[in-house]
């Protein structure tokens, strides 16, 4: 689906143009600036790579920064370049971690930071496998919306591996710009390669609540929470817009959308684990 490739490491020359769109930490520190060329995008990540995305998304060149490790270019790829470069292919894809359920999957909606990570590792280590960390790919079907796998590594900050992750995982090389460790499936972490129906998806909320909510969200609501979380590579292009539009109000219709609350406390993720699969029961 996309055409990659790495070329060797140059230092980052200064761009003349100003980004048309670029995102920002919480803390205000820049992560990504989006340029436009004359044939396609450039994303500049300060001091890591600039990556280069063809017009139709098929193709990305990776320039690693000198310094730049390959462990984090390549997650850089895979989390940031692969989502973004489908979206111009009109591929649908949202900021979610996916796990398995009894009959198929269920995806988990989120903001970074929101917790999307931590569940499917919970899920993953108990009875269930994950599908994606975050970045879930949609394919619309005649018999409905189907989960696409991504890679099969999870990452967790510090606290959420002392506290969910025993011996037995195999742990990544640590990429430059985090903190967090990249931990890889296996026996212990379980991950799914293959396609699932998307039979739900749960919108993270961040409610202070002391207990697991789960509450049915409808119409414009059921909508942003969908849009909201969704990747976009061009948010000037209209034409791209209109379609992103479109296909994020059918899929919203189409999959079965809750709002999920709970204490952000590691006992109480059986809890969740069950209140969520006791919900599916109710479809």
């Amino acid at each position: 689906m996309i055409a990659y490739r790495v070329m060797r490491a140059r230092p980052q020359a200064g761009i003349s143009k100003t980004p048309f769109h670029k995102y920002e930490f919480d803390d205000g520190r820049l992560w990504t600036e989006f340029y436009r060329t004359g044939s396609g995008y450039l994303l500049r990540f300060p001091g890591l790579a600039d990556f280069e995305i063809s017009a139709d998304g098929a193709e990305v060149i990776a320039h690693p920064s000198l310094g730049a490790d390959d462990a984090t270019v390549e997650h850089l790829y895979l989390n940031q370049l692969v989502p973004l470069a489908l979206s111009r292919q009109g591929q649908p894809t949202f900021h979610a971690s996916v796990v398995t359920a009894p009959g198929g999957a269920v995806a988990f909606l989120g903001r970074s930071g929101a917790g999307k990570s931590t569940l499917a590792a919970s899920f993953a280590l108990n009875d269930g496998a994950f599908l994606t960390d975050d970045g879930l790919l949609v394919e619309e079907t005649a018999k409905g919306c189907i989960a696409l796998p991504s890679h099969a590594s999870l990452r967790l900050w510090e606290d959420s591996v002392e506290a969910l992750v025993g011996d037995g995982i195999t742990q990544a090389s640590q990429i430059s710009y985090s903190s967090k460790a990249r931990l890889l499936a296996g026996k212990a972490l379980a991950y799914n390669d293959e396609p699932q129906p998307l039979l739900a998806a749960f919108a993270l909320g961040d409610v202070d609540t002391d207990s697991v909510e789960i509450s049915t969200m409808n119409g414009l609501k059921r909508y942003m929470a969908w849009l909201e979380n969704s990747f976009l590579l061009d948010i000037e292009d209209n034409e791209l817009l209109a379609r992103h539009f479109e296909w994020t109000h059918r899929i919203s219709g189409k999959v079965p959308t809750f709002a999920l609350n709970y204490p952000r406390e590691y006992g109480m993720l059986p809890l969740v684990r069950g209140t969520v699969r006791q919900r599916l029961k109710s479809l």
